[in-house]
């Protein structure tokens, strides 16, 4: 099975989260956040993580790590006593196949042959009485298939044996549990543990080289590259496509290596010496700029595996020279047959971008007292059409924004 074919994140799904009132970002295989700073946009990145960090850790640890509930509630122009996180994706029918094969669990394969959309998402607001938090609603929605669980603890599913079955606390979810029951809901949780990853990357933490883990999943900040690097160095396309990206970006490098010394991970960078073709001279992690450093564990974000469903990355274009900028941004496009990207920025040199096309684009706006998500105006759409770009609107401050915000209308945890 493919790493493509596995998750896809069609949209998350905001209510009361920080400054988002009620927002709905719908996921293309490349989508770019455009917008102030302090917008929201790392907010929309967050909620992503907030998902994961729930069912991989716990609710409780997950909130703890964001300041407690207090700091998650929306104090807006409408203060929020409850927050809602939703996201609907789809799983295909091979790796729903794959999750099956695993665990033996329930699994009707004839009605499924096309895979499952699946949305899912709970809502949690402040405890009776004003201490601590409890989950008021958690919902999983695909086709037929329903679970749904209530605020005293209790949940059903459908009309099945275990249905009534009580938790222990009303501040856990109820997912990992039903995870145990059925293979539908056991690849829902393990594709919502698994499918987001995102980048704050520093290329100060880069240079570390910490002590060898053997992980080939990248650490947010970039901090274990080498590890990352030394895993797709075990597979010659991997490395040649690192490679020949990285010699785009700086030039001279004719390869990067990974080394260990000392039990620690070094990074090697292979540089041409005048017009050889052959690397000459070899400069230490330390010796290079953070620009290569940032492009090096982008790189290795886009290639690594397992590859997750959607790679989040901040500030795409910081410390990059434009023309760098470009070869990373060919990389990207050309990484979304392996992986949905989501990336952040406000570089018009970045946003001009072929792959950048203006229905990839949201804007983020900070309006009436909270973050709003806005699709272009149709106006906008066709201004940014080549040869003109949506970077040169920008630029001219012309990135006109569609009249009404992109919402959830209705039922929060409405399938699709």
């Amino acid at each position: 099975m493919s790493d493509s074919a596995r998750v896809h994140i069609e949209e998350l799904r905001l209510s009361g989260y920080r400054a988002f009132e009620n927002a709905r970002l719908q996921l293309d295989d490349l989508t770019v956040l455009v917008g102030r700073n302090g917008a929201g946009k790392s907010t929309l990145i967050d909620a992503l993580e907030f998902v994961r960090d729930a069912l991989s850790d716990s609710l409780a640890n997950a909130l703890e790590r964001r300041g407690g509930i207090e700091a998650l509630l929306h104090h807006g122009a409408r203060a929020a006593e409850e927050l809602s996180v939703a996201i609907r994706l789809r799983l295909s029918y091979q790796y729903l196949h794959a999750v099956w094969n695993r665990t033996g669990l329930p699994f009707e394969l004839g009605t499924l042959h096309e895979g499952a959309t699946v949305t899912y998402g709970f809502r949690i607001g402040r405890r009776r009485g004003g201490l601590g938090f409890e989950v008021k609603k958690e919902v999983v929605r695909s086709g037929a298939q329903m679970f749904m669980r209530s605020g005293k603890a209790s949940w059903r599913l459908n009309d099945m044996p275990w249905s009534g079955v009580r938790l222990a606390s009303s501040d856990a979810l109820a997912l990992p549990f039903v995870a145990e029951l059925d293979a539908v809901y056991r690849a829902l949780l393990e594709a919502l543990k698994t499918s987001v990853r995102s980048y704050s990357l520093s290329p100060a933490s880069i240079r570390v080289e910490p002590p060898i883990s053997g992980a080939s999943i990248l650490n947010r900040d970039g901090s274990n590259a080498g590890d990352v690097l030394h895993h797709l160095e075990r597979n010659k396309a991997d490395a040649t496509w690192i490679n020949r990206h990285l010699a785009a970006i700086t030039p001279g490098v004719v390869r990067v290596r990974s080394e260990t010394a000392a039990g620690r991970r070094l990074i090697r960078f292979h540089q041409r010496y005048n017009k050889s073709k052959t690397a000459g001279v070899v400069f230490d992690i330390g010796d290079m700029s953070d620009g290569t450093l940032r492009c090096l564990a982008i790189l290795l974000a886009l290639r690594q595996k397992p590859a997750p469903a959607l790679v989040c990355i901040e500030e795409v274009e910081d410390s990059v020279h434009p023309a760098a900028l470009s070869v990373l941004l060919d990389a990207i496009s050309a990484s979304t047959s392996r992986c949905q990207v989501l990336l952040t920025s406000h570089s018009p040199e970045a946003l001009s971008h072929p792959a950048v096309t203006p229905e990839r684009v949201r804007v983020v706006e900070w309006r009436e007292g909270c973050s709003q998500l806005f699709k272009l105006s149709p106006g906008a759409e066709e201004m940014s059409r080549p040869p003109r770009s949506v970077g040169k609107l920008l630029r001219t401050n012309a990135l006109f924004t569609a009249k009404d915000s992109e919402r959830v209308e209705g039922d929060f945890f409405k399938a699709p």
